[in-house]
């Protein structure tokens, strides 16, 4: 794993960041009987149960690419995501990951293309994609 920015390079994982999935709705509001988000419906439906919602695991992703980037991130930054098996649960540990995958030097600075993803549990990926930023240095 790098230290620092400046050690960036192709192979290199960035720092992870580790949280307790929590989304507030899942506790407080009623979902309709047909939703992701209603216990009974996901586990009828072969899931552990509610989905957390993909806005919120996005949110986690972005804090990992923030932590590494800085603020250029929210300037140039991008993300694309693919959830699967089974998604993220209230209350599961998941921890995001990346690793840098190329290098680009462009004007403003390197970007930095990056494989990242999630896990949870025992290390089972419950969403994978790409991101890049410009990295400051």
């Amino acid at each position: 794993m790098i230290a620092s920015n400046k050690d960036a390079k192709a192979g290199s994982e960035i720092p992870s960041v580790i949280k307790k999935s929590y989304q507030r709705s899942l506790d407080e509001l009623k979902f309709a009987a047909d939703s992701i988000h209603n216990n009974d419906y996901t586990r009828g439906k072969g899931y552990a149960g509610a989905l957390t919602s993909s806005y919120v695991l996005c949110g986690y992703m972005s804090e990992l690419l923030v932590n590494f980037f800085g603020p250029s991130w929210l300037k140039g930054g991008h993300i694309a995501l693919t959830f699967i098996n089974g998604g993220v649960q209230q209350g599961d540990e998941i921890v995001c990951r990346g690793v840098i995958t190329e290098r680009v030097e462009e004007e403003g600075g390197t970007r930095l293309n990056l494989d990242i993803w999630m896990e949870k549990g025992e290390g089972v990926k419950v969403a994978v994609g790409k991101a890049s930023g410009i990295l400051k240095v």
